[in-house]
């Protein structure tokens, strides 16, 4: 890992000489996302070692690196801008980047949010937001809540950063394509704090840590229990039994229309618009 790391250096010393040389240009409102991708963040990535362009992992199906152009249905983003897998599992992803433009901070509770959940849905403990101009590092073990996103960043560097050897190798050690596939992440996650109590655990405060399983049961039961007594409203004569079995029917096929839905094979927002139609009865 060691010999990859002297290029890597000076290659992304450079890229932060030329946002310097302009930075001016790069900060101003009507500087581009997309520009910032392609003139640093890609060469950024590149330079820890993805194949962010593809140029030898050809097999669509074979990538390490997802760069993804968002999806817009009814106005939401549906994908982050890049995810990180290793071969030979192409799988799983290890860790998203999330892009943004470089005017004003983003340092916001949004981009955290937004950032958070991308890592939080996958059950990768860390994710990327940066700009080039920042390279922040998100805590991800977190339940996604808005109101809390902005305490759950780890480290942050800016820019001139980059030239610092000890600074830089924060960042080498463990985002490098090197340094992913020996475990870095994984590593990283056991030194990060963990929230302790039952209270904590069950996600009973905004922002708790709780997994994704556990969060995803925690809502199943509430929808289930919620469910169950409207369909006792509306039909008082329901056995206990035949209770349960509408009731989990109904939430195993409203499950398996939102994952249609993730897939895309379905447009989003299906259960609501088809609600909207049903006629409304007392």
């Amino acid at each position: 890992m060691q010999s990859t790391f002297e290029p890597a250096f000076a290659a992304t010393q450079a890229l932060a000489k030329d946002f310097e040389a302009n930075s001016r240009h790069y900060l101003s409102p009507g500087y581009q996302e997309a520009e910032v991708r392609k003139a640093f963040i890609d060469k950024f990535l590149i330079a820890l070692g993805w194949d962010v362009n593809h140029d030898w992992q050809k097999n669509p199906f074979e990538q390490e690196v997802k760069v993804e152009t968002g999806v817009a249905m009814n106005g939401s983003q549906r994908r982050a801008d890049y995810a990180f897998c290793i071969a030979p599992n192409f799988r799983d992803v290890r860790f998203f980047v999330e892009a943004k433009k470089p005017f004003g901070d983003i340092t916001n509770a949004q981009n955290y949010f937004q950032t958070i959940r991308y890592g939080w849905n996958a059950q990768t403990p860390v994710a990327i937001l940066t700009d080039f101009e920042q390279f922040q590092i998100l805590d991800c073990r977190y339940k996604p809540d808005v109101d809390t996103a902005l305490s759950h960043c780890i480290q942050k560097f800016h820019y001139s950063e980059y030239a610092d050897p000890e600074k830089f190798a924060i960042i080498y050690y463990l985002f490098s394509r090197d340094a992913v596939a020996a475990g870095s992440l994984d590593k990283f996650a056991e030194t990060l704090p963990k929230k302790r109590g039952k209270a904590i655990q069950r996600g009973l405060f905004k922002g708790g840590w709780q997994s994704i399983d556990e969060a995803f049961l925690e809502e199943l039961d509430g929808y289930r229990d919620a469910m169950a007594r409207s369909f006792k409203n509306r039909n008082p004569e329901l056995d206990g039994e035949t209770l349960t079995e509408i009731t989990q029917r109904t939430i195993d096929r409203l499950v398996f229309i939102r994952f249609l839905e993730d897939k895309m094979i379905h447009p989003e927002n299906l259960i609501s618009e088809f609600g909207n139609r049903l006629p409304v009865t007392d």
